[in-house]
Parts: structure tokens; C-alpha cells; sequence
């Protein structure tokens, strides 16, 4: 059975949005994850430099 007409674009609608969601939540969490790699990095140069 196909969804036509305005229930489709609503299916459309619901599933885009849905989608930005999930693509939103993953940017942050990489965008979390690399800042935190750089600073642990960063401390590590750093140490090795006092030594």
C-alpha cells in the first residue's frame, strides 16, 4: 500500500527531520570527541617539552 498525497509529505517530513536529528547528535559528539583528543594531545606535547 503506497502513502500518497499530504500523509506522504507528513512520512517525508517526519523521516527528514528524524534524520537531522541523528546527523545533529553526531556532529556534537565527534565535534566532543576530536576537541577532547586535541587537548589530551596537546597536553602531551607540552609535558614532553617541561621534561
Amino acid at each position: 500500500m503506497f502513502v500518497s498525497g499530504f500523509n506522504g509529505l507528513l512520512v517525508l517530513a517526519i523521516y527528514l527531520v528524524i534524520i537531522a536529528v541523528i546527523a545533529a547528535v553526531l556532529y556534537f559528539v565527534v565535534r566532543l570527541a576530536v576537541l577532547h583528543a586535541l587537548q589530551a594531545h596537546t597536553r602531551w606535547v607540552e609535558g614532553r617539552l617541561t621534561e
